[in-house]
Protein backbone atom coordinates (compact mmCIF):
# COMPACT_ATOMS: atom_id res chain seq x y z
CA UNK A 1 0.00 0.00 0.00
CA UNK A 2 2.92 2.19 1.04
CA UNK A 3 4.24 1.53 -2.67
CA UNK A 4 0.97 3.08 -4.16
CA UNK A 5 1.24 6.53 -2.23
CA UNK A 6 4.88 6.92 -3.73
CA UNK A 7 3.85 6.35 -6.66
CA UNK A 8 0.87 8.31 -6.84
CA UNK A 9 3.06 10.94 -4.80
CA UNK A 10 5.78 11.09 -7.90
CA UNK A 11 2.95 11.32 -10.61
CA UNK A 12 1.07 13.90 -9.32
CA UNK A 13 4.85 16.32 -8.43
CA UNK A 14 5.52 15.40 -12.32
CA UNK A 15 2.24 16.82 -13.08
CA UNK A 16 2.34 19.56 -11.21
CA UNK A 17 6.33 20.57 -12.41
CA UNK A 18 5.12 19.80 -15.81
CA UNK A 19 1.84 22.11 -15.76
CA UNK A 20 3.29 24.85 -14.05
CA UNK A 21 6.30 25.11 -16.51
CA UNK A 22 3.29 25.02 -19.45
CA UNK A 23 1.67 27.57 -17.51
CA UNK A 24 4.56 29.88 -16.76
CA UNK A 25 5.42 29.34 -21.11
CA UNK A 26 2.12 30.55 -21.82
CA UNK A 27 2.15 33.85 -19.70
CA UNK A 28 5.55 34.79 -21.01
CA UNK A 29 4.85 34.14 -24.53
CA UNK A 30 1.42 36.23 -24.64
CA UNK A 31 3.47 39.01 -22.93
CA UNK A 32 5.76 38.83 -25.67
CA UNK A 33 3.57 39.18 -28.40
CA UNK A 34 2.63 42.43 -30.18
CA UNK A 35 -1.10 43.64 -29.02
CA UNK A 36 -2.00 44.42 -33.21
CA UNK A 37 -1.62 40.50 -33.89
CA UNK A 38 -4.21 39.50 -31.52
CA UNK A 39 -6.67 41.50 -33.60
CA UNK A 40 -4.77 40.99 -36.97
CA UNK A 41 -5.57 37.01 -35.59
CA UNK A 42 -8.54 37.41 -35.36
CA UNK A 43 -8.60 36.66 -31.52
CA UNK A 44 -9.30 38.46 -28.23
CA UNK A 45 -7.02 41.19 -27.29
CA UNK A 46 -3.48 41.27 -25.71
CA UNK A 47 -4.88 41.95 -22.47
CA UNK A 48 -7.47 39.40 -22.09
CA UNK A 49 -5.02 36.49 -23.21
CA UNK A 50 -2.29 38.23 -20.80
CA UNK A 51 -5.10 37.76 -18.09
CA UNK A 52 -5.96 33.97 -18.92
CA UNK A 53 -2.53 32.95 -18.84
CA UNK A 54 -1.39 34.86 -16.13
CA UNK A 55 -4.12 33.53 -13.51
CA UNK A 56 -3.64 30.24 -15.07
CA UNK A 57 0.07 30.02 -14.63
CA UNK A 58 -0.70 31.60 -11.21
CA UNK A 59 -2.80 28.17 -10.37
CA UNK A 60 -0.59 26.18 -11.74
CA UNK A 61 2.67 27.44 -10.07
CA UNK A 62 0.38 26.94 -6.57
CA UNK A 63 0.42 23.61 -7.06
CA UNK A 64 4.09 23.69 -6.17
CA UNK A 65 4.85 26.52 -4.11
CA UNK A 66 1.90 26.21 -1.67
CA UNK A 67 0.71 22.67 -2.60
CA UNK A 68 -2.81 24.36 -3.33
CA UNK A 69 -4.79 22.86 -6.66
CA UNK A 70 -2.84 19.15 -6.92
CA UNK A 71 -3.67 18.18 -10.55
CA UNK A 72 -6.78 15.95 -9.48
CA UNK A 73 -8.40 19.71 -8.80
CA UNK A 74 -11.09 20.99 -10.89
CA UNK A 75 -8.83 24.71 -10.82
CA UNK A 76 -5.63 22.88 -11.71
CA UNK A 77 -7.79 21.38 -14.56
CA UNK A 78 -9.26 24.66 -15.61
CA UNK A 79 -5.69 26.39 -15.71
CA UNK A 80 -4.39 23.99 -17.74
CA UNK A 81 -7.01 24.12 -19.96
CA UNK A 82 -7.00 27.66 -20.54
CA UNK A 83 -2.92 27.76 -21.09
CA UNK A 84 -3.21 24.80 -23.94
CA UNK A 85 -5.79 26.86 -25.16
CA UNK A 86 -3.46 29.51 -25.49
CA UNK A 87 -0.55 27.09 -26.90
CA UNK A 88 -2.61 25.06 -29.53
CA UNK A 89 -5.01 27.71 -31.07
CA UNK A 90 -4.17 31.06 -30.11
CA UNK A 91 0.04 30.82 -30.02
CA UNK A 92 0.14 29.21 -34.14
CA UNK A 93 -2.16 31.79 -35.34
CA UNK A 94 0.08 34.79 -33.75
CA UNK A 95 3.34 33.02 -35.30
CA UNK A 96 1.59 33.22 -38.80
CA UNK A 97 0.35 36.70 -38.95
CA UNK A 98 3.59 37.80 -36.95
CA UNK A 99 5.91 35.91 -39.19
CA UNK A 100 3.65 36.92 -42.92
CA UNK A 101 3.56 33.62 -43.81
CA UNK A 102 5.25 30.66 -45.10
CA UNK A 103 6.20 31.60 -48.57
Amino acid sequence: MQIAYTITGAINLALSFAGAALGIFAMVDAFSRRPDAFAAADKQTKGTWTGITGACGVVLCMSIVFGLFAPQTIFWLAALTGSLVYLLDVRPRLREVQSGGRW
